[in-house]
């Protein structure tokens, strides 16, 4: 309608969660505005080109999910799309100092050196552990050890938890952290029934015509992860893009949400129908927020957001001993080493290192190691090259090193995360117009980000058409704190 007023919007943050949400509300008619503290968009999804290096800051790539497809075809991005190697399939883990191939079937897995005999019976035995009954959260480790026994907490998912959330199984939720495990205990009573009736329930569609469940496929861009944000900040459009600008409080002003924001060490205020915070949560949490709320700040304070550091390295191809097949090795806790996991990186995409020359990318610090997540680059540096010769028989120095350093890296969904997300909610309850989401919410991989983009962008329409508290909270029921389940080694 000509001359009609759009409804005005704010997104604080223009980490992927923020930008597809402000990219999804343009699309809806709003009038949006994103505020980003730093000079560059993206948040953790950052690439760089370097010394014939190609370079991922965080996550080095995706699943690529029927809605990343939908948006990366949208931004005309699917001839940059490119699919990982074959050998990305194939996974390992450390077990005394050796890398083995995770099994990736019953049979693979009852041949893999990767547990004993014992524990291979004990895996079998799954279906006939009875499900849960006692109410209240549970660990990751708790259900994996009541379910599975043992040898699979220690040698596959403690690696795993710490390639997903830099985390530790004996802290995080199931419930929360993984949802789809405990929906399969919930729903099928086993882990190993459920997975079986999945498997059948694809195999069924697949046999119907006009129906297709393709493999999701892993996926980055030519150029990097980056390409993404860097395409949907063009698509909202730069202007509206306020980069280097802080945000150093909030409050109600009647209908209004009221920001003071500092760009520069100049201080103004915006108010706005509806702001959006996909803000880590250390951030908003620090800003100068109404007393009626703090409570609720005070709980969301309690999330964890363990630091994280990347470490790039370039080696001669001649001084890497191991084959390098695969998507890259993790290391679990049992093994008593600082490194997380590394990813072999030039193996997953073409075009991330010169010719002769491969790069590793090794991810170091989260809850296991703090102190290592904001240690020197020379002191990682020592450490990653001896604990690897041994692992990925390494025989020469780097050729190449970029190191980043995440201060605080990725939400723990602790045991009680639900408190969290409820804490949210009284936040926007006390005051309208106010939408506290992201990643402490909805999920940490570059998928869930995507989700949550749309959902949150549906979120402040609902508000602004039916602006009444209740209305609110109905939108809310039911996705305010299960987030999709965190894509495989997207860290």
């Amino acid at each position: 309608m000509a001359g009609a007023v759009l409804p005005r919007v704010i997104v604080c943050g223009a980490g992927l969660t923020g930008l597809t949400t402000a990219w999804h509300l343009r699309r809806l008619g709003a009038d949006v505005q994103v505020i980003e503290a730093g000079d560059v968009v993206g948040g953790v999804i950052q690439s760089s080109s370097i010394d014939g290096y190609l370079v991922e800051h965080g996550p080095n790539s995706c699943m690529l999910t029927s809605e990343l497809a939908h948006l990366v075809d949208s931004l005309a991005l699917t001839p940059m799309l490119r699919p990982a190697a074959p050998d990305a399939q194939r996974r390992f883990i450390v077990r005394n100092g050796v890398p083995i191939v995770v099994p990736t079937s019953p049979l693979a897995m009852l041949q893999s050196p990767l547990f004993s005999l014992a524990g291979k019976l004990r895996v079998l035995a799954e279906p006939f552990i009875a499900r849960r009954t006692a109410a209240g959260d549970e660990s990751v480790a708790a259900f994996v050890r009541r379910r599975l026994g043992n040898e699979p907490l220690t040698w596959a998912v403690d690696p795993f938890v710490s390639g997903v959330y830099a985390g530790d199984p004996e802290q995080l939720s199931v419930r929360h952290a993984f949802p789809r495990l405990a929906a399969l205990e919930r729903e099928h009573g086993s882990l190993l029934r459920g997975m079986i009736a999945g498997a059948r329930r694809s195999r069924a569609a697949r046999g119907q015509p006009g129906i297709t469940t393709p493999r999701a496929t892993m996926v980055s861009f030519v150029e990097g992860l980056g390409t993404l944000p860097v395409a949907l900040a063009e698509s909202i459009g730069q202007e509206r893009i306020m980069r280097s600008t802080r945000i150093t409080g909030m409050k109600q002003v009647g209908a209004m949400i009221q920001l003071t924001v500092e760009t520069h060490g100049e201080r103004r205020t915006l108010q706005a129908d509806v702001v959006i915070s996909t803000l880590p949560l250390h951030v908003l949490t620090a800003m100068q927020l109404p007393a009626a709320v703090q409570a609720d700040v005070e709980q969301l304070r309690t999330v964890h957001y363990p630091p994280v550091a990347s470490l790039a390295l370039g080696f001669r191809r001649a001084d890497v001993a191991h084959a390098l097949d695969g998507f890259g090795v993790l290391i679990p806790s049992a093994e008593r080493c600082n490194t997380l996991g590394v990813l072999f990186s030039s193996t997953l995409f073409d075009g991330r290192a010169p010719d002769d020359c491969v790069l590793l990318t090794c991810f170091l610090g989260g809850v296991r190691h703090p102190e290592l997540g904001v240690a020197s680059t020379d002191d990682l540096v020592t450490l990653v090259q001896h604990e690897l010769a041994a692992i990925l028989g390494l025989t020469g120095a780097p050729t190449f090193v970029h190191h980043t350093v995440w201060p605080r890296a990725i939400p723990q969904y602790g045991i009680g995360h639900e408190a969290n997300a409820r804490a949210a909610e009284r936040i926007e309850a006390a005051m309208p117009g106010l939408l506290v989401d992201g990643q402490f919410r909805r999920g940490v991989s570059v998928g869930d980000c995507v989700i949550a983009g749309e959902v949150i962008a549906r979120r402040a329409m609902a508000h602004m058409t039916r602006p009444s508290p209740t209305s609110i909270a109905t939108v809310a029921d039911g996705v305010a704190w299960t987030p999709q389940a965190a894509a495989v080694g997207t860290h």
